[in-house]
C-alpha cells in the first residue's frame, strides 16, 4: 500500500537527515535572496547554482543592487548558472517588479509569485516552502527522481500531479522531510545518473531497482 510505503520512506528520512532538516528549518533565509537563487538553479547542477548565488550575493543584497549592476556585469556574475543572459534579464524585471508593488512586502501567495518574470511551480513552492514554512512540497529534480522511482508517482507525471500525489500521502508536519530529505537522498544515493541502488535501504520498496532486478 502507498500509505505504508510513504511510513517507511518517512521513517528512513527522518533517521538519516532529521538533524540537518531540522538545523535548515531553524534557518531564516532572506526572502530575495532565496527567490534569485531559485532562479538561478533552473537547467544547471546544484554546484553551478551554488557558485553563481555566491558571486552574485558577494556585491548584491536587494532588487535595488541587481538594478545597479549593467547588463554585462550582472551576467558575469552568474554566468556559471548557464543560460545567464535569459536568466539575467529576468533577475531585473523581477526586481523591478519587486522594487514597484512590494516596496514594504514580499508576495508570499503561489498566484503572485507565479506572475514574477522567471517564476514556475517550483521556485515558487521554493519559496513558500524555505521562505515562509509553507506545508508545501516543492518538486525539484531529485523529488522528482526519488518520487517515481519508489512509485508513488507515474513515470510520465509532471509538476503538479507529483506536488499533489505526495502531498495527499504526507501531512503538512511531515512535508519537509519529503523537500529536504529526498534532495538529500537524490544527491547521496538515488542520483538522477547511476543511482547507488544495491546499497539503498529502500531498494525493497523501491520500483525502479525491483524491476530492474526482474528483468536481469
Amino acid at each position: 500500500m502507498p500509505q505504508e510505503k510513504m511510513k517507511r520512506v518517512l521513517e528512513f528520512l527522518k533517521k538519516r537527515y532529521g538533524k540537518k532538516i531540522e538545523e535548515r528549518m531553524d534557518r531564516n533565509p532572506d526572502l530575495f535572496e532565496l527567490l534569485v537563487t531559485t532562479v538561478l538553479s533552473q537547467r544547471t547542477r546544484d554546484e553551478n547554482t551554488s557558485l553563481a548565488s555566491e558571486r552574485l550575493f558577494s556585491v548584491v543584497s536587494s532588487p535595488e543592487g541587481i538594478l545597479r549592476l549593467d547588463d554585462k556585469e550582472l551576467e558575469e556574475l552568474i554566468k556559471p548558472s548557464g543560460t545567464f543572459r535569459q536568466k539575467a534579464k529576468r533577475i531585473k524585471e523581477m526586481s523591478r517588479i519587486l522594487i514597484r508593488d512590494y516596496r514594504d512586502s514580499f508576495p508570499r501567495k503561489r498566484s503572485e509569485l507565479l506572475t514574477l518574470p522567471g517564476v514556475g511551480f517550483k521556485t515558487a513552492d521554493v519559496v513558500l516552502s524555505y521562505g515562509f514554512g509553507e506545508p508545501v512540497i516543492a518538486v525539484d529534480v531529485h523529488v522528482e527522481v526519488c518520487s517515481k522511482r519508489l512509485g508513488f508517482v507515474r513515470k510520465e507525471a509532471e509538476y503538479e500531479e507529483i506536488r499533489a500525489s505526495l502531498e495527499k500521502f504526507v501531512s503538512e508536519e511531515e512535508r519537509f522531510l519529503i523537500n529536504l530529505g529526498f534532495v538529500n537522498f537524490g544527491r547521496e544515493t538515488c542520483r538522477t545518473r547511476n543511482p547507488k541502488c544495491e546499497e539503498c535501504k529502500l531498494n525493497d520498496i523501491c520500483d525502479f531497482y525491483l524491476s530492474n532486478k526482474k528483468s536481469v
